[in-house]
């Protein structure tokens, strides 16, 4: 009997939502940079291609940061209002999302500005119109659940915004950072280039990885090849941890030239970086960076994470 009741209940939950359980987070192969997606800022005039200068600045509250290069500074104030667009970048050059956005504030660094901006709307157009309220529905009930355990407590609005925001493919990297004595080693991907040859990315500020980064003022960024996302999953339990034991990690290292700051081994490129400017956010610390060396060490299709719901939509596209 109550294997029929729970059949019953999954029948009803696939046929309110689709698939019921797409997963948050689902791992895709690419090239860097990824050439799927196009992002852009609407609003200033003609649309500005941001797809590889925008980044999620924080989880809680939503914030999107973007940058401008060759000098650009666009006039703005807390009343203007922008949206990002994300499109197909080939085929069709479907619309599949879009976001509203409103200026924030600015952080300066010594070479470069970063505007932030706040979430004020949303919309996946991802998702069959006919399922969206149901999934709104499933969404806020999971929502409500995560936020009774988390340490990032998202509104309906971020929650909503984030699956949009991996609509648009984000790598995900192994940071490397040393302090003295402490060192450690742990993935990330909130963040991106910003122009100018800086870089910027945010992590949890509860979290004691994220004040050893601010303490070090030094980081490395090994981009991972996909066949070794799991492995890098595995790592995130070191957000958690102030330093790790460098001969105790599942894999060889080697030393970055510039900094001298263990690496993986297998590692596709990595960046090294000196952080000119750390602020809070609120449940995230952004950092800002200027890359002073970045080296290829090896060539493949690397990490990159995608939303479950874009990721059904994708394997829904190539079936037809």
């Amino acid at each position: 009997m109550m294997h029929l009741v729970r059949q019953a209940r999954t029948a009803l939950k696939r046929a309110l939502l689709g698939e019921p359980d797409l997963p948050q987070q689902c791992t895709v192969g690419m090239r860097d940079p990824q050439s799927e997606v196009r992002v852009s800022l609407h609003g200033l005039g003609d649309p500005r291609d941001v797809t590889h200068s925008h980044l999620v600045a924080c989880a809680a509250p939503t914030i999107v940061g973007i940058g401008f290069d060759g000098g650009v500074k666009p006039e703005m104030n807390e009343r203007t209002m922008l949206s990002l667009k994300f499109h197909e970048r080939e085929g069709e050059e479907r619309l599949l999302a879009e976001i509203g956005i409103r200026f924030s504030a600015m952080v300066r660094s010594s070479g470069q500005e970063l505007f932030l901006f706040e979430i004020s709307a949303c919309q996946n157009h991802c998702l069959p119109k006919t399922r969206r309220w149901a999934r709104s529905l499933h969404r806020e009930y999971l929502l409500w659940r995560s936020n009774k355990t988390s340490d990032v407590r998202m509104s309906s609005l971020g929650s909503r915004s984030m699956g949009v925001f991996f609509i648009c493919p984000r790598p995900v990297v192994l940071v490397s950072v040393v302090d003295g004595d402490a060192g450690n080693m742990f993935p990330m991907n909130l963040m991106g280039s910003i122009g100018n040859g800086y870089f910027a990315f945010a992590l949890n500020s509860s979290r004691p990885a994220s004040a050893l980064v601010e303490r070090s003022g030094r980081v490395a960024l090994s981009s991972i090849p996909v066949e070794q996302a799991s492995l890098t999953r595995q790592l995130g339990r070191n957000h958690r941890q102030e330093s790790v034991d460098w001969n105790q990690l599942p894999f060889s290292t080697k030393t970055s030239p510039a900094l001298g700051i263990p690496a993986p081994a297998f590692a596709l490129r990595v960046r090294e970086m000196q952080i000119e400017a750390a602020r809070k956010l609120g449940s995230h610390t952004l950092f800002m960076a200027h890359v002073i060396r970045d080296e290829i060490w090896a060539e493949g299709l690397q990490f990159f994470m995608v939303h479950g719901v874009y990721q059904k939509w994708r394997q829904t596209e190539e079936r037809t």
